[in-house]
């Protein structure tokens, strides 16, 4: 039985849930249980006697959104082995030094640029903010430090995978 672990930001705080054959469990919580459709990328989430519709959509790698009740969420997919490599690679000193690119994680039209160049960042802020599917997304950053390049203007549409803005290490 194959076991995945799947990583989103869901109100601003880091979530991650085990995958397997038999569903989905939330660290810490009640199994979730994911049921097949007639439709293709959507599923059930089954809540008790509810059935939820799970919309998603994967670009064949490990980048996953999931759209649940009209919310988008961008989430990363790993098998238990990858992500212990992950840890290890990312725990290294010098990736700890490197830039991190902050791109667009789904094609939309960019409603706001909360940041500017050479501002210092927290992890968890919001640079953006982009427009698909009639929903708002924050674009948040994964870690903290310095804004440099941003290469958008708002009121553009972006398509998936656009450079935003890269951040900077801080420097100690």
């Amino acid at each position: 039985m194959s076991t995945f672990i799947v990583q989103t930001e869901i109100d601003g705080r880091q979530r991650e849930i085990t995958l397997t054959s038999e569903g989905a469990t939330p660290l810490g919580g009640a199994p979730v249980l994911l049921a097949p459709t007639d439709h293709p990328n959507v599923w059930d989430w089954i809540d008790g006697s509810n059935r939820v519709p799970v919309h998603i959509a994967s670009d064949g790698i490990s980048s996953v959104t999931i759209t649940v009740r009209g919310y988008v969420y961008a989430a990363s997919v790993h098998d238990k082995r990858h992500r212990q490599l992950l840890e290890i690679l990312t725990s290294s000193p010098a990736q700890q030094n490197r830039s991190t690119k902050i791109s667009a994680p789904m094609p939309g039209l960019l409603k706001g640029i909360a940041i500017v160049d050479g501002q210092t960042v927290r992890k968890g802020e919001t640079l953006f903010t982009l427009e698909a599917m009639k929903m708002e997304n924050a674009i948040k950053t994964p870690v903290s430090g310095v804004i440099r390049n941003i290469g958008v203007v708002e009121g553009s549409a972006l398509e998936k995978g656009a450079l935003m803005c890269t951040v900077e290490p801080l420097a100690e």
